[in-house]
C-alpha cells in the first residue's frame, strides 16, 4: 500500500516520494539514513544510525552479523517485506538489498522502492511509464555509497553522485570517458587487467582494494565489488560496480600510493627540467608541473647577482645581505609573449623579497609561514593558506628560493619532498645560469667578430639580419661579409661554421678575415672558395659552408661560387623570383682538396641578390623538401622596390617556426656603373 509522506520531506522536486535508502554494516547497523527512509518508516536519522537494523524487522529474532546474513541469503531481486513503523505499526514494503563488501565484512545496502499510486497511474519520474524502473535509477542516482555502470570498452555510461564526490569530479566529467581518463591510479595497467576479467571472462571481483589521487592531489582509498552486467541471452554488455571509502582504514595503501605519487611526481620534474636551458623556463615548468597537484602556486626567486656572476662574486653578495643589507631577487616569471624565453633575454628586474623568502634565502633553511592569499603574490588577503620558502642550493651557494602555497597545512612528508623538488630545481637552474653565460659570451664574441657595418656606393647597398636559434641552443657559426673592389666591382657573401658554442664563435673570425683577405685580392669566387678551403683542411678547425659572390656594376654580371651552402636567389625589379644556380661544392676545411667552380649570370640593373643561411629555410618538423623552402623564401619579397630594411624583416617571416639553427640573411641591391 502507499506510505504518505510527511509534507516537504522525503519527497524530490517533483512531489514524488523520494526513494528510502539505507546502509547497513556487518555487524548490523545502520550506517547512512536518507530522508526517504525517515519518511517511510517515521525514525529521524539521528534516531536510528548506529543502532541495530532488526528492530526495524517484524517478527524477527535474529540480530547484528546474523540478521545481515539472513538478507544477503534471501539474494538480489525486487523483494517483499514488513516494515515495523515507529509509530508500532507494519507496512508492506517492496525493496532491493545489495551486497556491500567492506573491510569489516560484507553489508547490505537496502533500497525501498516507491509504490505505484493507488489511482494505477505511472510515477512522473519513472522513465517508459515504469514505476518500479523509475524507483530503480533514482535509487541509483542518489544512493549513499559510489555506483557505475561501464560499457565493454570500460568508458562510464552511468556515475552516480556520491562516486563523483568520491573521485572529485562532476558526473559529466566522468561520462563517455574511459577509466583511465578519469581515474588517476598509481598502477593503472593492473587495473585495466580486473576490468578486463570481468567483461572477458564475465568474472564477479569482490572486496577490490583501490587507491587513487584526486585533481587536487589528495590520495584515497576505496573498497568495492565489480560484476558482469548480462543482457538477456547471457552476454556481457558492460561492468557495474559499487564502492566505498576507506578513509584512513587502510593507511598502508594511502601510504604506498602517496610514495608512488611523490616518485612520479619527481621524476616528471626530472624530466622536464632536463630539457630547460632558461632559468625563467625552469620557473615555468616547475609551475606546470607542482600546480596544482602538489601546491596550488608556486613562485620561484633568483638571487639578484646569480644569473651575472660566477659562485665566488654571488656568494660575495649573499654575505653582505647576510650582514643585514637588503635582500633582492628577481622573480623569474613565466612568458607572457607569443614568443619563446631565449637565454640572452633580460631578467625581470630584481625586487625586494618576502620576509619569509629573505629568511630562508639567509638561513638557507625551509621556512613556514601561514599565508593570507593562496595564489602567490596576490597580496589581497583573501583565503587562509600556508606558505612554506624552500632555498635553490647547489654546492656551497644558495641561488635563491622557491615558495610554494596552498589552502592544506604542510606534513613533515610534504616538507621533504618540497626539498626534493627544489633540490632538482637548483641543479636546474645552476646548470642554466651556465648556459647562459657562456650562451652570452659567444654572442658578445661573434658580434665582435661581425662587421658593425656594410660598405655602400651608388650602386650597391646591402642590408643584413642575424637570429639566433629559436630553441636556445648555443650561438651558431654564421657570418656575412662585403668588400668594395676597384672597377665598379663588389664581393660579398654569407657563410655558416658547422657547428655550435664559443669554438664556432671563434672560427667565425678565422673563416670570415680570410673571406675578406681574399675578396681584397680581387680573386673569383672558385679560386676564393679553392685558397680557403686549402687554408683551413686541417684536423682541428671545424668546417663551414658558403657562398661567394662577385658582382661587375660595369658589366652586370655575376659570378658565384657555392661550398655545401644554399644557393642565393635573384628578384628582378618587375618582381620575378629565380635560382642563382652554381656548381656545389663539398663544405669548406674537410680537407678534400677540392677546386670549386664558377657560374655566372646576367643580373637586370635594380635587382636584389638574397644570400642567407640554411637556418632561413630549414626546419626540423616540416615536411617540405628544401627547394620548397626556397620557393617560400622567395616569395616573401611582395615589393622589390622596397627599402632593404623591411625587405630583411619581410623575409625573416618566412622562416620555419621550428628552425633549430641560427639565420643570417643579406640583401644586397645590384646596380649599373
Amino acid at each position: 500500500m502507499e506510505v504518505p509522506s510527511p509534507p516537504g520531506d522525503g519527497r524530490n522536486d517533483r512531489g514524488t516520494a523520494a526513494p528510502a535508502t539505507v546502509l547497513i554494516d556487518a555487524d548490523g547497523r545502520v550506517q547512512l539514513w536518507s530522508d526517504g527512509a525517515t519518511a517511510l518508516t517515521g525514525y529521524p536519522a539521528h534516531e536510528i544510525v548506529g543502532r541495530d537494523a532488526s528492530l526495524l524487522g517484524d517478527r524477527t529474532g535474529l540480530r547484528g552479523p546474523a540478521f545481515v546474513r539472513a538478507l544477503l541469503r534471501a539474494g538480489d531481486g525486487l523483494r517483499h517485506d514488513w516494515l515495523r513503523h515507529r509509530d508500532g505499526t507494519c507496512r508492506s514494503v517492496r525493496w532491493y538489498p545489495v551486497a556491500v563488501h567492506s573491510a569489516a565484512g560484507p553489508g547490505v545496502l537496502a533500497v525501498a522502492a516507491t509504490p505505484a499510486r493507488t489511482d494505477g497511474t505511472a510515477d512522473a519520474g519513472d522513465p517508459g511509464g515504469d514505476g518500479d524502473a523509475g524507483t530503480v535509477y533514482r535509487m541509483l542516482r542518489s544512493a549513499p555509497i559510489g555506483l557505475a555502470v561501464l560499457d565493454t570498452d570500460l568508458r562510464f555510461r552511468f556515475v552516480n553522485e556520491a562516486l563523483a564526490r568520491l573521485n572529485g569530479r562532476p558526473v559529466e566529467g566522468h561520462l563517455g570517458r574511459s577509466v583511465l581518463e578519469v581515474l588517476d591510479l598509481p598502477d593503472p595497467q593492473a587495473y585495466e587487467r580486473v576490468l578486463r576479467r570481468v567483461v572477458d571472462a564475465g568474472e564477479t571481483v569482490e572486496g577490490l582494494r583501490a587507491a587513487a589521487i584526486r585533481p587536487d592531489g589528495e590520495p584515497y582509498a576505496v573498497v568495492g565489488t565489480l560484476f558482469p552486467l548480462r543482457d538477456a541471452e547471457g552476454a556481457v554488455t558492460g561492468v557495474g560496480g559499487y564502492v566505498q571509502p576507506l578513509g584512513e582504514a587502510d593507511g598502508e595503501l594511502l601510504d604506498t600510493v602517496r610514495g608512488q605519487r611523490r616518485l612520479e611526481l619527481l621524476d616528471r620534474i626530472g624530466t622536464r627540467l632536463g630539457r630547460a636551458l632558461d632559468p625563467r623556463t625552469v620557473a615555468a615548468e616547475l609551475r606546470a608541473t607542482c600546480v596544482p597537484g602538489f601546491a596550488d602556486d608556486l613562485a620561484v626567486d633568483l638571487l639578484d647577482g646569480a644569473a651575472t656572476a660566477g659562485p665566488g662574486a654571488a656568494d660575495a653578495r649573499a654575505g653582505r645581505e647576510r650582514d643585514g643589507g637588503p635582500l633582492r631577487c628577481h622573480p623569474l616569471l613565466p612568458p607572457t609573449g607569443p614568443g619563446r624565453l631565449r637565454p640572452e633575454d633580460e631578467l625581470a628586474p630584481a625586487r625586494p623579497v618576502p620576509a619569509a623568502v629573505t629568511a630562508c634565502v639567509r638561513s638557507a633553511r625551509t621556512v613556514v609561514f601561514e599565508s593570507g592569499a593562496t595564489a602567490v603574490g596576490s597580496g589581497d588577503g583573501s583565503g587562509a593558506g600556508q606558505g612554506a620558502a624552500v632555498p635553490l642550493a647547489t654546492i656551497g651557494r644558495v641561488l635563491g628560493a622557491v615558495t610554494f602555497r596552498r589552502s592544506a597545512p604542510f606534513d613533515a612528508e610534504d616538507l621533504l619532498l618540497a626539498r626534493e623538488i627544489a633540490a632538482r630545481a637548483a641543479t636546474a637552474i645552476g646548470n642554466a645560469l651556465l648556459y647562459r653565460r657562456e650562451r652570452l659570451a659567444a654572442l658578445a664574441l661573434q658580434r665582435h667578430l661581425l662587421p658593425a657595418g656594410l660598405p655602400s656606393a651608388d650602386w650597391f647597398r646591402a642590408a643584413y639580419r642575424y637570429r639566433p636559434a629559436e630553441d636556445g641552443t648555443l650561438v651558431g657559426g654564421d657570418w656575412y661579409d662585403a668588400v668594395l673592389l676597384p672597377g665598379g666591382r663588389v664581393g660579398f657573401g654569407v657563410g655558416d661554421v658547422m657547428g655550435h658554442g664559443l669554438g664556432a664563435a671563434a672560427a667565425v673570425g678565422r673563416y670570415r678575415s680570410s673571406v675578406h683577405a681574399l675578396l681584397s685580392l680581387g680573386l673569383p669566387p672558385g679560386q676564393l672558395l679553392t685558397r680557403l678551403d686549402g687554408m683551413f683542411g686541417h684536423d682541428e678547425e671545424l668546417p663551414a659552408t658558403c657562398v661567394s659572390i662577385v658582382h661587375d656594376a660595369g658589366t652586370g654580371r655575376c659570378r658565384l661560387a657555392l661550398a655545401g651552402h644554399p644557393p642565393p636567389l635573384l628578384v628582378t625589379p618587375d618582381g620575378d623570383v629565380q635560382v642563382l644556380h652554381a656548381e656545389p661544392g663539398p663544405p669548406l676545411g674537410m680537407g678534400l682538396q677540392h677546386v670549386y667552380p664558377d657560374a655566372e649570370h646576367r643580373v637586370p640593373a635594380g635587382s636584389l641578390v638574397i644570400c642567407y643561411t640554411d637556418g632561413m629555410v630549414e626546419g626540423r618538423a616540416t615536411g617540405e623538401d628544401l627547394d620548397h623552402r626556397i620557393a617560400a623564401l622567395g616569395r616573401a619579397v611582395h615589393n622589390p622596390g622596397a627599402p632593404l630594411d623591411e625587405l630583411c624583416e619581410a623575409l625573416l617571416t618566412a622562416r620555419p617556426a621550428d628552425s633549430g639553427d641560427d639565420a643570417t640573411l643579406l640583401v644586397a641591391r645590384l646596380g649599373r656603373v
